[in-house]
């Protein structure tokens, strides 16, 4: 729960600097890094809702098709929650190539999505781009996610108590 508070005003943030200022520049995939976070920590049902709720905000910031990210985030977090089980991400390396081959997914997944709706959009290689641009900041965004995520919540209630 902490990590919804946490990651969804950072998501907006995100949103509103690469829907207004950075419109045509490419930046990292935060929403999808976050997904990634927090399906290799392990967290199933709150990691599901937070990767429902990051996408379909991005779809509302971003006006495509309702449903077209929180469609991909979702799936992109069962294939991390379940390849996390055999790989570990461990690795700056490993980080990158999986945030790189995730984008990719992602973005083919958005654009098959955006296709059966009657949307053809010729986005190919700003998906690759993304990629590249996601899978180079993912070895300093995922481990800044570990810290933003172990910052301790004042007046948190654990066990039921103050």
């Amino acid at each position: 729960m902490k990590d919804f508070l946490i990651f969804l005003p950072l998501t907006v943030v995100y949103l509103s600097f690469k829907t207004t200022i950075a419109f045509s520049f490419p930046l990292p995939d935060i929403t999808l890094l976050i997904v990634l976070f927090a399906a290799q920590r392990g967290t199933s049902v709150w990691g599901v809702v937070l990767s429902f709720v990051l996408g379909y905000t991005e779809d509302v910031f971003g006006a495509a098709v309702l449903g077209s990210s929180s469609f991909s985030l979702v799936l992109i977090f069962a294939i991390v929650h379940l390849a996390s089980k055999r790989v570990h991400f461990l690795t700056a390396p490993a980080r990158a190539v999986a945030a790189g081959s995730l984008s990719l997914v992602r973005g083919i997944l958005t654009m098959m999505v955006l296709m059966m709706s009657g949307i053809y959009v010729a986005i190919f290689p700003q998906i690759f781009l993304n990629a590249l641009v996601t899978a180079f900041f993912a070895p300093v965004i995922l481990p800044a996610f570990l810290w933003l995520s172990a910052i301790k919540v004042p007046g948190a209630i654990r066990g039921g108590e103050r």
